[in-house]
């Protein structure tokens, strides 16, 4: 069952590839990555063998760190594959072991699995100056790469069974806007601490000491404690981070055959009131309805809920750390890059949609309708955060200048949903399935999203280049400021209408199309 399962993810892989060109050099781009990754950091792991040993203990904090990073994007970024989708084999006649066993190595044959496993074979080589604890660096890094991959697909797993209830979307949305701000509190200690430049009085011991005792640093530590000769410590590791496998193993398990047993189709049970305040607010037009309709996806969609609170708490690490280092420019970039990700939302809204886009197809909804409708729903439903993080940073005093900034960031927002509706219209993108796991991914749409995200991180940036450089211009004039402030939001607001029309033409000429191919974008 186990070589019937990878042979069949690795079939679904090629076809993919094979139907699709923009899958198949996404994926082609996607290993390169990887590769240039592995190239980079593996022998430099290699090197530290040749490093004392509280040099060579660095491994222990960096891939602890790797680990808990691994299922933290897991909840905010790239979520897990689901090529295999566990649902999708309700109907046979499997059982959840056998079936586990299948998923989690067809797991392992993933682009990012991969590159762990390369990097936990390269944390080995670091381990050559001290022979002893080479095979237990070998076990660490097998049991470390098990701990990432299966801790990923069990909080996975269980946060998107919570999130099919109201309450549960709530208390989901909370753990994933947690886990936003852990990597960015980790770089905040970083960055505030002390950086040893001198690697004659670099000391990882005490750092590994400490990662060593975190579940998510046992395996990592097998190596370290055997070098150093605290074979109590070793012991209690190794027997420590094999019970964590075996509990996430049961863990995902037990989850895995309670998707096998579950319902194909869902009765709802939520009782969905008339909603007369946004009718009452934005109008009974097409434009208006569809964006009323976007506006309760926000907070009704388990899959957009994270999104939408990941989005939220990312500028408070950049006020955070501008007020403890007083450096008011950070507040400012980080403002900026919420005006942007908060427009760039609408890059794969309509992947969302999926099939049901067909009803605005069969009744003739016009595209700048429909791209005017879903800008105005990201409008409500962020505008209000970026103009409250705003307010709330100058009233700390960490933005210099209020107005400049301010030019730039409507600027980014109206540039952002601008780029986001004429883009998405062509290049709509993937999401997880209607009901489905929230955090689904998989290679396709990873990859996918690789070729985007060149779109979505140099589009704003040369879009609002422009407003930037006048915004500085003018900073030393009064009036110019707030002449400044006027050109930048014409000019935004003439960039979101011509993504607007671009976007809405493409979807009149493509609509079929379009239909057809995000019959596929649900994942």
């Amino acid at each position: 069952m186990t070589a019937l399962v990878v042979r069949l993810r690795l079939a679904m892989w090629r076809t993919a590839m094979a139907r699709s060109t923009l899958h198949l050099v996404s994926s082609i781009l996607g290993g390169l990555g990887a590769l240039a990754v592995l190239a980079l950091l593996g022998p430099t792991l290699v090197l530290l063998s040749g490093q004392p040993l509280r040099v060579t203990a660095l491994t222990v904090p960096l891939f602890t760190v790797l680990t808990l990073m691994w299922t933290v994007l897991a909840l905010i970024a790239a979520g897990v594959d689901a090529t295999l989708d566990p649902a999708r084999f309700a109907v046979l006649p499997l059982r959840a072991p056998e079936l586990a066993r299948g998923l989690l190595a067809a797991a392992l044959t993933g682009i990012p699995a991969v590159m762990l496993s390369g990097l936990a074979l390269a944390q080995v080589g670091a381990w050559f100056g001290h022979p002893a604890a080479v095979p237990a660096a070998l076990l660490g890094g097998v049991l470390g790469v098990l701990t990432a991959v299966l801790l990923s697909r069990a909080v996975t797993s269980a946060l998107a069974r919570v999130m099919t209830t109201r309450v549960g979307r709530v208390l989901g949305a909370v753990v994933v806007s947690l886990a936003t701000l852990l990597p960015l509190g980790l770089n905040l200690l970083l960055t505030t601490g002390s950086v040893v430049a001198d690697l004659t009085a670099f000391d990882a011991t005490r750092s590994a000491t400490v990662a060593s005792w975190t579940p998510v640093g046992w395996a990592w530590a097998l190596p370290f404690d055997v070098a150093t000769g605290r074979w109590g410590s070793a012991a209690a590791h190794l027997v420590l981070a094999v019970g964590l496998v075996g509990l996430l193993w049961v863990v995902w398990m037990r989850l895995l055959a309670r998707s096998l047993t579950s319902p194909l189709t869902s009765s709802g049970g939520q009782r969905i009131g008339r909603g007369l305040l946004l009718p009452a607010l934005l109008g009974t037009s097409p434009t208006a309805t569809i964006a009323a309709r976007r506006v309760r996806a926000w907070y009704r969609d388990s899959r957009l809920v994270g999104i939408a609170l990941r989005t939220g708490v990312l500028p408070v690490f950049f006020v955070v750390q501008a007020v403890l280092t007083d450096a008011p420019g950070l507040a400012g970039v980080g403002i900026v890059t919420l005006a942007v990700f908060a427009g760039l939302t609408l890059m794969n809204d309509l992947a969302f949609d999926g099939p049901a886009w067909w009803l605005h197809v069969a009744v003739g909804v016009r595209g700048w309708e429909d791209r005017l409708g879903r800008a105005l729903a990201s409008t409500v439903v962020f505008g209000p955060v970026v103009v409250l993080t705003y307010a709330v940073s100058l009233a700390l005093g960490v933005i210099s200048s209020p107005v400049p900034w301010l030019t730039v960031v409507v600027v980014a927002f109206l540039a952002s949903l601008g780029l986001a509706v004429a883009v998405g219209a062509v290049l709509p993108g993937t999401a997880p399935r209607t009901g489905g796991n929230p955090f689904a991914a998989t290679s396709g749409g990873a990859a996918q999203g690789c070729l985007t995200a060149i779109v979505s991180f140099v589009g704003p940036v040369l879009l609002t280049l422009p407003a930037a450089v006048l915004a500085v211009a003018t900073s030393g004039s009064g009036a110019g400021r707030w002449v400044a402030l006027g050109v930048g939001t014409g000019y935004g607001l003439g960039l979101l209408a011509l993504g607007v029309v671009l976007g809405g033409r493409r979807l009149d000429r493509r609509a079929p199309e379009l239909l057809a191919q995000l019959d596929a974008a649900q994942l």
